[in-house]
């Protein structure tokens, strides 16, 4: 079964599947064209480049996304990529996943985080086997700390300049 993309009303988020990872790995942008996506010159950041491989030899084993993967934040509005979303790996035995972010800078500060991350929340809570979301970001990130509050994420520990974050499923 295929995952199908979300959709908000100014996002779609589109999880990465193997041809999109391989494209991606290789610099090669026709695959996004094929399927009507602009990319953005400032995508993929480094931090998400760190991780295809990673995601890369996941899919090569699944074949497909199982969501807990990264998802393409796409403008809704002339179709570009202007960040990721997802997560570190599927929900470990206690039913807990971590979640990541990031936008391109010129697209910060317009409500696509928190519109992204309530999406992807909602979906990780309709996931039978997660019971716990957590996130970390920096004390000095101000906007991710007023998105991670605002989405319903409760602090849980600080750590030098660390603040871990949890939102536990209702029952």
């Amino acid at each position: 079964m295929s995952l199908a993309s979300i959709h908000t009303d100014r996002l779609v988020l589109m999880p990465v599947t193997l041809e999109i990872t391989r494209a991606l790995i290789d610099g090669n942008h026709g695959e996004f064209e094929k399927m009507g996506i602009k990319t953005n010159e400032k995508w993929p950041t480094e931090a998400t480049k760190d991780i295809l491989p990673i995601v890369n030899k996941s899919l090569e084993e699944n074949k497909l996304p199982s969501g807990f993967e990264f998802w393409m934040i796409i403008k809704k509005e002339n179709m570009q990529i202007i960040g990721d979303i997802g997560f570190h790996g599927k929900p470990d035995e206690k039913g807990e996943v971590e979640i990541g972010y990031g936008l391109v800078e010129k697209e910060r500060g317009k409500g696509f985080g928190f519109e992204a991350l309530k999406a992807m929340i909602d979906w990780a809570i309709s996931q039978d086997n997660v019971k716990v979301i957590r996130a970390d970001c920096l004390i000095s990130n101000e906007p991710s700390v007023r998105i991670l509050e605002k989405v319903g994420m409760r602090e849980v520990k600080r750590e030098q300049d660390l603040i871990s974050w949890a939102l536990v499923k209702p029952v």
